[in-house]
């Protein structure tokens, strides 16, 4: 079961805090009337909520629905840390991009696939562009576990910023500690992707964590004379295999993707400086300026001068 917000809005925190229940205390009985995110730290917790009963441990993470009444059904030791917030644009997933089985279930499987292509969207796409309306549609699990170490140690760092921040009462704290809260979101939202593709063999563990980290890498080092040893040997990875991996998840060859970011990051430099073309040859990690041109024509169908002419004339009109 999935919910999507709308990730241009920032949550609104009401309660945030770590909390630590002690038998024979057991979670209260409510019904909300507010969003409350969960992640649990230590020990375990039995929450049922409209008759579900969630057995929790350390890793999970549960988000409970304002409207729906829930309880701790055992008396139990647990460490966690809550979130209560409101939310104007969340909702549990009856989405038009999904698919609806005949018992009115949503083909989880599809929505992978289609959660799966935005991120190699988003991960393909040039910065400079303008994000379209499906890239704000932030798709957050009503249950997960986080079972990647660093992830998790990740996840708890962020969580407790937003503590802390919602905690300090200094102006704008609120403000401060709702933004907080969506990058924590944001986090989670990846990370239980990837769980769930991993899952569903959609991807490899192994595989795509190293084309996750050549991919980041690519973004850092762009302006870098990168070569297929050189790679080879940072990555600890045959370079054939690795391009072969890069294609199937990017559907892009890994300098092909390379060659994609060099251009993306010389139409900002074109559009934004006065930077001679040699200047912005040399800066995205073209070493010959007569090469980076052909190749800028070849990708946008234009050549850098007339590129920044072109785009000199859009800003004055």
């Amino acid at each position: 079961m999935y919910y999507v917000m709308d990730s241009r809005i920032v949550p609104q925190i009401h309660l945030a805090d770590y909390w630590i229940l002690k038998p024979p205390c057991a979670h209260k009985k409510r019904v909300p009337h507010e969003y409350i995110a969960y992640l649990i730290q230590k020990g375990e917790l039995y929450l049922a909520e409209d008759g579900i009963t969630y057995h929790l441990h350390p890793g999970d993470f549960i988000l409970l629905d304002p409207d729906k009444y829930h309880e701790g059904k055992q008396i139990t030791y647990c460490e966690y840390y809550y979130i209560h917030f409101q939310h104007d644009m969340i909702h549990l997933m009856t989405h038009p991009m999904l698919e609806e089985s005949e018992n009115n279930e949503i083909d989880e499987s599809k929505m992978h696939e289609q959660m799966l292509q935005l991120r190699c969207a988003a991960m393909q796409s040039d910065s400079s562009e303008a994000p379209n309306e499906k890239s704000h549609q932030l798709m957050l699990p009503k249950y997960c576990n986080i079972q990647d170490e660093t992830v998790w140690g990740a996840l708890i760092q962020q969580i407790q910023q937003v503590v802390s921040a919602n905690s300090d009462h200094m102006e704008y704290y609120k403000d401060l500690s709702g933004a907080q809260f969506l990058a924590f979101l944001i986090q989670l939202s990846r990370a239980s992707l990837t769980f769930a593709l991993q899952e569903n063999k959609m991807i490899t563990a192994r595989g795509y964590k190293k084309v996750l980290e050549v991919q980041s890498f690519l973004h850092e080092a762009y302006k870098e004379p990168l070569t297929g040893d050189y790679l080879e040997e940072k990555f600890d990875i045959n370079f054939d295999y690795l391009n072969r991996l890069f294609r199937k998840n990017m559907k892009k060859t890994v300098f092909q993707y390379l060659r994609d970011i060099r251009i993306a990051h010389a139409k900002q430099l074109l559009t934004t400086t006065s930077m001679r073309i040699m200047e912005v040859s040399e800066c995205v990690g073209f070493a010959d300026e007569s090469y980076f041109s052909k190749v800028f024509k070849k990708q946008t169908g234009v050549s850098p001068a007339d590129y920044a002419k072109t785009q000199e004339i859009a800003q004055h009109n």
